[in-house]
């Protein structure tokens, strides 16, 4: 089972505990959080041993997120704010926090920002109260959820450190403080990158991760394109888009599929799901109709009327032996808009799409 929150909330943990202005130093002097990287092996001999080499790796592009207007020169604009309400909760400090409503656009859920005493933008603020914060949601016109992680113990050693976090933690607890709030990065990608990898022992092509080896796939684990739904793709694609496809649909365990934007990634996963909608689908109608040919046989129909039977139990579906086009047409409506815009802004699955 995939505790995700669980590994969501110890990820939290790590990244809230940071001290965003020591970052930012290292981060002009072209330092990483990590001193000493490991060099990442062509095999692995354990999950342990991959996600030791791969853990510091996803906190190093953290680091390089949250830090990235500091590398870049990127002048980012901080933002007054006033504390309401607060809670504990499991190890951390949730705030509630009012700000303009022009400013609490800024903001999205999930993003990491710095919370300050003093305005960031002023050398005194290192010095100063400070937190790395997580907004958990937007509550009302102008307010936004802040997770916070300020236990003592995370400045360990650091006598400095942890009169810093205590004074920023009750500060944080006190209604009516003011604020600066600075927008650092958004964490949803790298969020989902770290719980994939906290249960890589669950992925069914774990074993081709950590050695490479590739398991012989039976062909009736293969999935074939439909004749019609082929035609289609071979009119809209090119032969390395239709390679990709290929390769994805043969059994092998993992298809990187790769290439610039604009090159028909999208497209190409986009294809990929419809072939295996259509299977799907293909497979519960006919399951459909042999469920109801059994039934005729039981209730004594013989003849036309259990071929009756069966064509009423794909029917159900929509589907017909005349028209084995019509469902993949119906799933995939995207395969039917050419080559024009962006194709991501042209699909909308809870609209169009059947999932059955």
């Amino acid at each position: 089972m995939v505790d995700s929150v669980r590994s969501t909330e110890e990820f939290h943990k790590v990244l809230l505990s940071w001290d965003y202005f020591e970052l930012a130093e290292k981060a002009k002097k072209g330092h990483g959080a990590f001193g000493n990287l490991s060099k990442v092996p062509n095999k692995f001999s354990s999950v342990e041993e991959y996600k030791k080499i791969f853990e510091p790796l996803l906190l190093e592009e953290c680091c390089a997120q949250l830090t990235r207007g500091v590398e870049g020169g990127e002048h980012l604009i901080p933002h007054q704010a006033v504390v309401t309400t607060h809670e504990y909760k499991d190890e951390f400090l949730y705030v509630k926090v009012i700000l303009h409503q022009n400013a609490v656009s800024s903001f999205s859920d999930n993003d990491f920002i710095l919370i300050c005493k003093e305005n960031p933008e002023n050398e005194v603020a290192k010095s100063g109260l400070h937190a790395m914060g997580f907004v958990e949601s937007h509550e009302g016109a102008s307010g936004l959820r802040v997770k916070f992680f300020l236990t003592d113990d995370i400045q360990a050693g650091n006598a400095k450190g942890t009169d810093r976090i205590r004074r920023t933690r009750f500060e944080l607890s006190r209604k009516c403080s003011c604020w600066w709030v600075l927008r650092l990065a958004n964490a949803s990608t790298i969020t989902r990158e770290w719980v994939a990898l906290q249960h890589l022992h669950l992925v069914p092509f774990c074993q081709t991760l950590l050695d490479g080896s590739t398991p012989v796939v039976p062909p009736s684990h293969h999935f074939e394109i439909p004749w019609g739904m082929e035609r289609t793709m071979s009119a809209e694609c090119n032969a390395s888009q239709m390679q990709a496809l290929k390769a994805g649909l043969d059994g092998t365990p993992v298809v990187l599929i790769q290439g610039p934007p604009g090159t028909g990634k999208t497209r190409t996963i986009l294809n990929l799901l419809s072939v295996i909608m259509y299977s799907s689908q293909k497979g519960q109608a006919e399951a459909e109709g042999l469920l109801q040919s059994s039934k005729a046989d039981e209730e004594g129909g013989v003849g036309e009327e259990k071929k009756e039977s069966g064509k009423r139990g794909l029917a159900a579906l929509g589907i017909t032996p005349a028209d084995s086009d019509r469902l993949w047409m119906r799933q995939s409506p995207w395969m039917l808009m050419g080559t024009a815009g962006d194709i991501r802004e042209q699909v909308r699955p809870d609209e169009h799409v059947i999932f059955g």
